[in-house]
């Protein structure tokens, strides 16, 4: 059991046993708040991915230029 859910867990027991009285929104708070965080990250990442790509597949970018470059080279060497 990781951190979020020993947090959800307790939140969710105090608030049944009415030892608590907050709401529901923030009983649940670990876990949407652990989601939004994996969320951010992975937009975060394939914004990173995206941007990479798109600079590499660009018309006149240096790694395209070398990529076609030993491709050329590959053919002259089959031929």
């Amino acid at each position: 059991m990781g951190l979020v859910t020993i947090l959800w867990v307790t939140f969710l027991i105090l608030k049944l046993t009415h030892v608590i009285d907050w709401a529901w929104v923030w009983v649940f708070s670990p876990l949407w708040i652990a989601a939004s965080l994996g969320a951010l990250f992975l937009i975060i990442v394939g914004t990173i991915l995206l941007l990479a790509v798109a600079g590499i597949t660009s018309k006149g970018s240096r790694v395209n230029t070398e990529i076609k470059s030993w491709f050329k080279g590959k053919e002259k060497e089959e031929e």
